[in-house]
């Protein structure tokens, strides 16, 4: 059966991109544009994965990471695929890093070692 990843991500062509992506790896994908159709969205779906960007309006990823890890413990593994350089970023509780912009092979890599 296909694993279930949840895309958050504000900019619609970052999420375009990451759904075709691991639709061709045969992952079954979601996605919400904020953090508020996310929390609406696993209430009825529960992925195996999330890949949560850090920087978006009213919710930041952070935000988001805390309220998902409180719902989710951690059930569910949360990759972080931001702008943000990774020495800037808080990794605590967070299972997974990609770098925007991001080559693809670097975003299937980071998924599939979070899903191991």
């Amino acid at each position: 059966m296909a694993k279930t990843i949840l895309i958050i991500d504000d900019d619609i062509n970052d999420t375009e991109t990451m759904k075709l992506v691991l639709e061709k790896e045969k992952y079954k994908i979601l996605t919400a544009d904020n953090g508020a159709d996310a929390l609406d969205c696993i209430k009825d779906n529960r992925p195996d994965a999330i890949l949560l960007d850090i920087k978006m309006p009213t919710l930041s990823g952070y935000d988001l990471l805390r309220l998902l890890r409180e719902r989710l413990n951690h059930k569910v593994k949360m990759i972080y695929v931001s702008i943000i350089p990774k020495c800037d970023v808080d990794l605590r509780d967070i299972d997974g890093f990609v770098q925007k912009p991001f080559m693809p092979a670097n975003l299937i890599k980071e998924v599939k070692k979070a899903l191991k």
